[in-house]
């Protein structure tokens, strides 16, 4: 009798602890195992972003420069009424599709941003053509709505996902796991880390926005225009 009371006891015993054991692997392994992350948008948007960098090289070709205040002045003098007003990404990236480089709104989309929707191809009014949330790319110029011209093949013409802009930007490391994805110069995609401090950094830890010789911009200064942010 007394080896089958102390059986029973050592059974039960083992139970409690596998089941204590399975409880505190469902709680504690989410906090220690490496993040697992959908790549599905990062990726959509990736490719996006080099759509958009191939699109801005069609451009300048055709034009002479990327989208600017004087090329928007161009396209107007020619007859085209349906830019969105502003000087915001959205309006300068909409000479893209105005000018037929870029036949859909959807390349604009980045996709995991938040706010961020697929367009519609609506396009015949100001109001519609890349209308808020359409576009969740950042478009890179100089100050005073001039394009850059002093660029490297690994230039960032355009990106995501933005907080701030100007000269001197951050971006939101949520969507794509303290990653940016950018459209380069060269028509390629792209990705640059976001540390802890919101800002991008290249490969070898040297910040995205870095100015002088050496960097991406060399003697210019780069500027960041965020997306339409209200309706």
């Amino acid at each position: 009798m007394s080896y089958s009371h102390q059986k029973g006891l050592t059974r039960l015993h083992i139970l409690f602890i596998t089941l204590v054991t399975v409880v505190v692997l469902f709680v504690v392994l989410p906090l220690v195992l490496p993040r697992r992350t959908d790549r599905a948008p990062l990726t959509e948007a990736l490719n996006n972003a080099k759509a958009i960098a191939g699109g801005l090289i069609t451009f300048k070709v055709d034009k002479g420069y990327y989208p600017s205040d004087a090329t928007r002045q161009t396209l107007e003098a020619e007859g085209i009424t349906n830019l969105p007003p502003g000087k915001d990404a959205n309006a300068y990236l909409a000479q893209l599709i105005v000018t037929e480089i870029i036949d859909s709104e959807t390349y604009f989309f980045a996709s995991g941003v938040k706010g961020a929707i697929k367009g519609d191809d609506i396009i015949g009014t100001p109001e519609k053509l890349l209308s808020y949330g359409e576009n969740g790319f950042a478009y890179v110029m100089t100050p005073n709505g001039k394009p850059l011209t002093d660029v490297t093949s690994d230039t960032p013409l355009v990106l995501a996902p933005t907080l701030t802009g100007g000269s001197n930007p951050t971006f939101d490391p949520n969507p794509y796991a303290e990653q940016l994805v950018y459209g380069a110069a060269d028509g390629s995609g792209k990705i640059a880390t976001i540390n802890k401090h919101r800002q991008a950094l290249t490969k070898d830890g040297t910040p995205l926005f870095a100015t002088g010789p050496g960097t991406f911009f060399k003697t210019e200064t780069p500027i960041v225009i965020l997306p339409t942010k209200t309706k």
